[in-house]
């Protein structure tokens, strides 16, 4: 107990010292009170909040284009008026340039997360756009191998940083709003919608004539990168970060920025707990402790690659020339097949209001998946078994069944193991967490791309996708079976830690737009001895005295 008292005390002398600057503050702004009514922002609290997260999301959008590069260019490979070349043909360099940057991501998110402390969110943002610039410059002039792996791990390593540190920063601008309604700003659809919006940019561009001039190709996809380079330097840094170098008063100052004056309680605590230091990838792992819901959790982000979407983005046109869609050209069907995904995923945000429907949409998610694939693998089967002449007997079946596919998958598992993982795990632990999950998403998207060509040289596309259905069918039971069903409950109490922070329940912090009020969830909602209505297998360290409330710094 006493150490755990000796953990509380540095974090309550900040805040008296904070609070002291605050009153001073407050006198002083006394006589100046014409003048800030003068200086008051064009934007309001939310507008400035969803001006952020369009800022920042342009980096999700240049990590799309960067999926999207391998479809068309591999196509055009053999030259503007050859044949395309057919996606089982794919040698091992072809291959290996597509799936570089997956890997890259794993490597860097983990380095990203190690360094994260010492060099700061918005200095690795600026450096994730310089890199996105130099990989189109090398793209667009680089004749060799070697220059376009260069520029592939450029790509990389931006994605990998934006993937690690972008979400956390987006949830700093909502991170006390408390509400989870349609009037809650729709910060976490803008960066669910960028990264499908630049596959999808990458493929109407490959409609287009080609460009002669390579100067042109550097300009159109540096453009991304250099205004979001641009953006971010009137960006502030992250308050996450600032409050853990010591730096409070500047967090405070720029989360009243995107939060309105009724939500400063709720900032003060946020900043209290900022200030403690954050642990590493395998500390919370073990703080977490609770592996019997922490393992399914990240296995619903190896499965989101196994479900074949995001490995299929790598070759989208090739496959569905596989799969014998000859009414359109299998370009201009790639493309509207992204637009539908990029389309669905805003308007799955109304299917995720509440938490009582996480589960059943991703278990009929992964229902749907296994339809389309299961139909579109006979399809298949039945076009190379029965029918000797494959450049007869036209359909839209095959679009017909990538569309469900995909439209399914950006309703379920595109975005709702991200917000499961918010909400069950603890604050304290969100960020490293949310590291290991993009390492391990990355890591089974680099497999999904190194083995898809492969497996369509040796069994074929029916079968492949038939493989595929049994994995949809596996991820349905995995739900159904290891994640708890969303009830009143904190699932995230199930924590197990020691120590007052274990014991706090990040269902309270909003950075996910599924998290339920704070008010409403224990042990945040009460003010009231903790102890009095937790179960009595808690221990909770430091227990308050009836009617105790412990505050954050004030905000001026």
């Amino acid at each position: 107990m006493a150490r755990e008292v000796g953990k509380i005390q540095p974090q309550n002398s900040s805040r008296r010292i904070i609070s002291n600057q605050s009153s001073s503050a407050s006198n002083s702004s006394v006589d100046s009170g014409n003048s800030d009514k003068m200086r008051k922002p064009l934007l309001d609290e939310r507008w400035t909040s969803i001006l952020y997260t369009l800022v920042v999301a342009l980096l999700y959008v240049t990590a799309g284009t960067m999926v999207g590069w391998s479809s068309g260019t591999f196509r055009r490979s053999n030259g503007p008026g050859a044949e395309p070349l057919a996606l089982p043909l794919l040698d091992n360099w072809s291959i290996s340039l597509a799936a570089t940057p997956a890997i890259i991501i794993t490597v860097t998110a983990c380095v990203v997360h190690r360094c994260y402390h010492w060099i700061g969110t918005k200095a690795f943002l600026l450096t994730a756009s310089l890199l996105a610039i130099g990989s189109s410059t090398l793209e667009a002039y680089g004749l060799t191998f070697w220059s376009a792996s260069a520029a592939r791990i450029l790509a990389g390593i931006a994605a990998g940083i934006a993937f690690t540190l972008v979400p956390s920063y987006v949830d700093e601008f909502g991170s006390a709003t408390g509400s989870s309604g349609p009037h809650r700003p729709p910060l976490n659809e803008i960066l669910a919608t960028a990264f499908p919006l630049g596959v999808l940019l990458r493929f109407a561009a490959d409609l287009l004539p080609l460009p002669a001039d390579p100067t042109v190709s550097a300009l159109v996809w540096g453009a991304l990168p250099t205004f979001a380079f641009v953006g971010l330097l009137f960006l502030p840094d992250s308050a996450r970060f600032l409050c853990a170098n010591g730096r409070v008063a500047q967090a405070a100052a720029i989360l009243q920025r995107t939060h309105e004056p009724a939500a400063q309680p709720a900032l003060q605590e946020c900043l209290a707990r900022w200030q403690q230091p954050g642990p590493g990838l395998v500390e919370a792992l073990r703080r977490q402790a609770n592996f019997t819901l922490l393992v399914p959790l990240l296995a619903l982000f190896a499965l989101q690659a196994f479900l074949g979407v995001l490995p299929m983005l790598f070759y989208l046109a090739g496959l569905v020339e596989l799969a014998g869609e000859q009414v359109q050209s299998p370009e201009w069907v790639a493309t509207l097949l992204v637009a539908l995904f990029t389309l669905a995923v805003p308007v799955s945000r109304y299917l995720h209001a509440s938490q009582l429907q996480q589960r059943p949409v991703l278990v009929l998610s992964a229902l749907l998946i296994a339809l389309a694939t299961l139909a579109l693998g006979w399809h298949c089967h039945e076009r190379r078994t029965r029918n000797l002449d494959l450049t007869e007997l036209p359909s839209d079946w095959p679009f017909y069944c990538f569309a469900l596919m995909f439209v399914a998958y950006a309703v379920g598992f595109y975005r709702l193991p991200g917000t499961l993982l918010a909400a069950e795990v603890a604050d304290e632990n969100l960020l490293a967490l949310r590291t290991v999950a993009t390492a391990v998403g990355w890591g089974s998207v680099y497999l999904g791309v190194r083995l898809l060509p492969v497996l369509l040289r040796t069994i074929g596309l029916g079968w492949v996708l038939w493989n595929v259905a049994l994995v949809a069918l596996s991820a349905a039971g995995l739900v159904l079976l290891c994640l708890p069903a969303q009830d009143e409950y904190a699932h995230k109490a199930l924590a197990g830690g020691a120590g007052p922070s274990s014991m706090t329940s990040s269902v309270c912090s909003t950075g996910s737009g599924a998290s339920p009020v704070a008010s409403a969830c224990w042990p945040c909602g009460s003010t009231t001895d903790p102890s009095s209505d937790a179960p009595q297998h808690y221990s909770y360290a430091g227990a308050r005295t009836p009617g105790e409330v412990i505050r954050g710094p004030e905000l001026v």
